[in-house]
Formats: structure tokens, C-alpha cells, sequence
């Protein structure tokens, strides 16, 4: 007799799990599609080359990856913002530009399993592609708001920085040619503390001790968004890079704060670094207060540069 069960990282939903799983995934749909996103969909199976060197080694590494009957490199994508990518450059005669889209489909990531990480899970993806306009940064933030309090909560906190902040702050420490494993590190600052972010900086980026100390420091800021913008002005003087992140943050605070989000719901957080290599500008990060220990429940950012990976016409 075969024992029934499934494999680890992978779940079965009852009836009593599902109901309210589709009831968060008719709301999404519904806030998604009051601004104007289009759903669209796209294989669980992609060619090897699409998906690999698009996140960063931990997704190349959590790859599930096979040769098909037909002897091709193939893989399960592990998010659904790479597929975006290539759905967008290989349809691009087909879409308006801007496009607008969501998808909410399954991803795979064979990663170790704890609580609240599985390698099987859904996600509610929305996505402007095809323009440079900071209008996209700031409804990308109204949307977050908007589908958190639609789904009835109350107390949850959009947490905002910019890549181009952290790069800027680099370049004025000298390590902007070790940016990549350093942003990797302080993305995992929740996760391993302090000194398990210095330890893996001196590790995989090689800085000094006192160089960990000083990017601590930094992405420790702390006040009201005003106090973090003034200090981030402050230490990003001199890096045009820096500078333009400090002001785009600046936009986005005060055009969300128009609309009505209280400063409560959107703050500046230096640490917000998100893992994924593809990011290059506004990034974010959503918690629930009530619910601290499950981390981040929504999560993304700009990312201008994907989709010039299959085409030569700009797409940011």
C-alpha cells in the first residue's frame, strides 16, 4: 500500500483553508483591476536560460531544474516578475505601453522549509511595465494601501526605500563595486541581526570591520520621514546617484500622503535592501503589526532593467 502524503514544503487546503483563500484572491483582483491592471498568465515552465541569473544566487540555487523529454534545460519560475519580463518583450506588438498587468498564479523555490516558508506558494503579482514615470512608484504604493485595507486591515505599515539611496550611500563609503553581496546581506537584517549581516558582509564582500559598522549605521536610521530625509540629504551629498533616490523617496512620501495615506502606513525604512538583484529604484516591504513574527507580506520595487534582458527596446 502507498502512504499517502505530500512532500515537504508542499501543502493540500481543505475547504475551510481554501474559502478564505479565494476570498483574498477575489480582492486582490478586484483592487488590481480599479486601477486598471489587466490579468494575464504564462507557463509554470520556462527555458533554464529565462529564469537563471534574473534573482540572485539564492533563487539560482532554489531553482527547481530538469532536461525535458525533448533534451531542453527547463525550470519552475520562482517568482512570476521574470516571466513578466519575457511575456512583455515577447508580446510587446500586442500590448498598450505602458502595460499594466496582474498575476496570480503559483510559484516554486526549493528552499528549506520553516514557518511560513514553503516551496509551493502563490503569488498576487501588479506590475507597470514601460515607463520612467515616478507615477507608477506612487500608485504601486496606493495600490498596497488600498488592497490591505480592503482586505480589512487596519494597523499594517508600508515600509519604502530606494536602491538608488543604498547605492549612493555605498559610493560615498568607496564599495559600490561590492554592492551586490552587501545589499544581499542587510536584506537578510531581520532574519540574522546585526552582527550575522556584518559577518556575512566581511565574508562575501570582504569590507573591513569598521566598513560593516559604518553601513549598520546607516541603514539603522530611525525618526519621522522628514528626520530621515534630512539626514539622508545629508549623507548623500556629493553622489548624484544618492541624491536622486533621496528625491524620488521625497515625491513618493508627500504624493501618498496627498492622497490620503497617513505617515503611520508609509514610512522611510533604510533597511529595506529586498534580495532580488533586478531592483534599481523605489523598493518596498508591508508588515502587519498585529503579526510582526511573519515578516514581509507584500514586497517589490522598480526594476528598469529586466525586461531590456529579451529586447532591445527600453521598458523600464
Amino acid at each position: 500500500m502507498i502512504q499517502p502524503r505530500t512532500l515537504k514544503g508542499f501543502r493540500d487546503f481543505l475547504p475551510e483553508a481554501m474559502l478564505p483563500r479565494e476570498r483574498l484572491i477575489d480582492t486582490a483582483r478586484r483592487v488590481y483591476r480599479s486601477y486598471g491592471y489587466s490579468p494575464i498568465d504564462t507557463p509554470a515552465l520556462e527555458y533554464l536560460e529565462i529564469l537563471s541569473g534574473k534573482g540572485s544566487d539564492e533563487t539560482d540555487k532554489q531553482l527547481y531544474r530538469f532536461r525535458d523529454h525533448g533534451g531542453r534545460d527547463v525550470a519552475l519560475r520562482f517568482d512570476l516578475t521574470v516571466p513578466a519580463a519575457r511575456f512583455t518583450a515577447q508580446h510587446i506588438n500586442e500590448l498598450p505601453v505602458p502595460f499594466k498587468r496582474y498575476h496570480i498564479a503559483t510559484v516554486w523555490r526549493g528552499e528549506n522549509t520553516q514557518r511560513g516558508r514553503y516551496r509551493e506558494f502563490m503569488q498576487c503579482d501588479f506590475d507597470t511595465i514601460g515607463t520612467a514615470s515616478p507615477a507608477a512608484d506612487i500608485e504601486t504604493a496606493l495600490v498596497i494601501h488600498d488592497l490591505f485595507r480592503a482586505l480589512g486591515f487596519e494597523r499594517f505599515v508600508i515600509r519604502v526605500n530606494n536602491r538608488r539611496v543604498l547605492n549612493g550611500l555605498l559610493e560615498k563609503l568607496d564599495l559600490s563595486d561590492r554592492a551586490v553581496p552587501i545589499l544581499r546581506a542587510i536584506d537578510k537584517l531581520a532574519k540574522i541581526g546585526p552582527e550575522g549581516v556584518a559577518a556575512e558582509m566581511i565574508s562575501t564582500a570582504q569590507v573591513s570591520q569598521q566598513q560593516a559598522d559604518d553601513i549598520l549605521k546607516l541603514v539603522s536610521l530611525e525618526g519621522t520621514n522628514d528626520a530621515i530625509l534630512a539626514e539622508l540629504d545629508r549623507l548623500t551629498e556629493g553622489s548624484e546617484t544618492g541624491r536622486q533616490g533621496v528625491g524620488e523617496l521625497r515625491d513618493l512620501i508627500a504624493a501618498v500622503g496627498a492622497a490620503g495615506v497617513p505617515e503611520a502606513r508609509i514610512q522611510i525604512d533604510v533597511a529595506i535592501a529586498r534580495g532580488l538583484d533586478y531592483y534599481t529604484g523605489t523598493i518596498y516591504e508591508t508588515f502587519l503589526d498585529d503579526l510582526p513574527g511573519i515578516g514581509s507580506v507584500c514586497s517589490g520595487g522598480r526594476y528598469d532593467n529586466l525586461t531590456g534582458l529579451f529586447t532591445k527596446q527600453v521598458l523600464p
